[in-house]
């Protein structure tokens, strides 16, 4: 797939998550799965759809840029209309990035939807929704990727855009003009976006657990949450209160007290003005420096500590931009701090020239510029759900319900595909690898999984075979009521063998066994040998 048009799915998917939160009007740009359906529609229908277009011109972010676009899918459509071809033409990807900006100005709700674009829209909605954020980093790689060969064949780039991304400048193999430093623009914007959603991804994935954020907020691993068993992040307005909090979300301003105490905070609780350190020197990639004392001569090294989010800005850059600090260094004799942050390695835009500052607030304190904890007594829900990869969609149901784990071979090792990346173990195949790991695990050798593995039969004397028999299949059924992935033992079969090994006798016992798979209808035979 293109640069492009991986840049410009990206997109659309990112703006169709943001829009499913908001709730805002979806656009046909948001499902480019259904444009190749909607030939016959445009081809019809342009002229109408062309008027209400025109009126939305003046307030599209790029007035020009849809209004040329407008233009052109008007020559591209007559041209379409009068061709002896029978294609559609929509069938071609690079549509969808050619004509974006009219796509973004229809809205779906304007358009009489068959059944087949209404399963694709709810399954796309679907999808979007449960996005991971190794979904968001996908998304930004493909948009730098687009971005940086924008600069690359429009000669866009200069020395110190390739200091910053860490790029080789190549001859430029066409002039750039507004059209594409506008995209450029764009598609930068998009990334911060991206950033944004990936740094504060705790806001909107209710599977974080709320007071390890809590803890790593009030620096303090050992604060003690008490009763609570689950909390809600949420933004206090700026000039609010413990109490006034308490008030919105408990009803009784007393209970700013289990507030206080879910986030680790100590007076004044509350710090919305900080402290504005200035940079020593201009910041430089990730990282920026700042002197070893304050103003006031007390040592700002205090003032630090990892996960720490502070304000950075300058006169220029006015719009305070949040930042966390990922590692803390001081240089010997000169004392200087060196602060590496998250994000983009940009922060060569923040100049000493320029005013450029940061603000940090008292630590085990909160703000309205960031995320507080209100505490509950309902436990945590967990509304996500498994997503069957691509390689299970089409396998039988008790394949799908067998799972997906590292593939190990027989000799315990890891696989590895031809790739270089770890193999998988899937649908029949996991299933036979669970088994086989709880037959040549001994029962109670894991100490975090003390009910994992069959019991050892080692050392028991064998006046009593029926006895040996009966632990065994106590022990393999126990291990199979507890793996949601199998369904019952249908059949089992124990044989106690004595053979000579270099004139020693040996004994085992021999086991033969079918398995059913759970959802289904599928038997796994299995047979191994259990040493006495």
């Amino acid at each position: 797939m293109a640069e492009s048009t991986k840049a410009f799915t990206g997109s659309s998917d990112l703006n169709l998550w943001l829009k499913i939160r908001s709730g805002d009007v979806l656009k046909l740009a948001d499902m480019p799965e259904i444009i190749p359906l909607r030939w016959i529609y445009f081809r019809d229908n342009w002229e109408f759809l062309k008027a209400d277009i025109v009126k939305l011109v003046p307030k599209y972010l790029d007035p020009d840029f849809l209004n040329d676009q407008i233009n052109t899918f008007s020559d591209f459509i007559t041209k379409q209309r009068t061709s002896s071809k029978q294609l559609n033409p929509f069938s071609d990807g690079i549509i969808f990035n050619r004509y974006y900006a009219i796509f973004d100005n229809i809205a779906i709700d304007a358009i009489n939807l068959t059944n087949d674009e209404t399963a694709i829209i709810e399954a796309k909605l679907a999808t979007v929704t449960a996005y991971s954020k190794n979904d968001f980093l996908r998304i930004k790689r493909d948009l730098i990727n687009y971005r940086d060969r924008i600069a690359d064949v429009g000669g866009l780039s200069d020395i110190t855009y390739n200091h910053v991304y860490d790029k080789s400048s190549i001859p430029p193999q066409i002039t750039a003009g507004n059209v594409e430093a506008n995209l450029m623009v764009s598609v930068q914007d998009n990334i911060g976006v991206v950033d944004f959603i990936l740094a504060n991804l705790f806001a909107v994935d209710s599977a974080i657990d709320p007071f390890a954020l809590a803890r790593a907020n009030a620096n303090n691993p050992e604060i003690n949450i008490g009763q609570y068993k689950s909390g809600r992040l949420v933004r206090m307005n700026y000039g609010e209160d413990l109490q006034g909090l308490a008030v919105r979300y408990f009803g009784d301003p007393n209970k700013w007290i289990d507030i206080a105490i879910a986030n680790g905070l100590k007076p004044p609780y509350i710090d919305e003005v900080g402290q504005k350190l200035s940079l020593l020197s201009n910041g430089q990639g990730s990282q920026i420096n700042i002197g070893p004392t304050d103003i006031t001569g007390n040592l700002n090294i205090d003032k630090f500590y990892i996960n720490q989010v502070i304000l950075i800005q300058s006169n220029v850059q006015v719009f305070p931009e949040q930042r966390t600090i990922t590692d803390i260094r001081q240089i010997p004799v000169s004392n200087e701090i060196i602060l590496e942050l998250d994000g983009e390695p940009d922060l060569n835009k923040y100049k000493v020239s320029e005013g450029a500052n940061i603000r940090v607030f008292a630590a085990n304190t909160i703000n309205s510029s960031f995320y507080v904890l209100i505490p509950s007594e309902e436990p945590l829900d967990n509304p996500r759900q498994e997503e069957v990869p691509w390689f299970l969609a089409k396998s039988a149901a008790d394949e799908k319900r067998a799972g997906i784990d590292i593939a190990i071979d027989e000799r315990g090792e890891i696989n590895f595909a031809t790739n270089g990346d770890l193999k998988l173990s899937y649908g029949l195949d996991n299933a036979i690898q669970a088994m086989r790991l709880k037959i040549v695990t001994e029962l109670g050798s894991l100490r975090y999984h003390p009910d994992f593995g069959l019991i050892s039969i080692i050392g028991n004397k064998n006046q009593n075979l029926d006895e040996l028999k009966a632990l065994l299949v106590e022990s393999l059924t126990n291990q199979i009521d507890i793996d949601s992935r199998f369904d019952r033992i249908e059949s089992l079969d124990i044989q106690y063998l004595v053979g000579d090994n270099s004139n020693t006798a040996v004994a085992a016992m021999m086991i033969t066994m079918a398995v059913r798979l759970a959802g289904g209808s599928t038997v796994v035979p299995i047979s191994f040998t259990v040493a006495k």
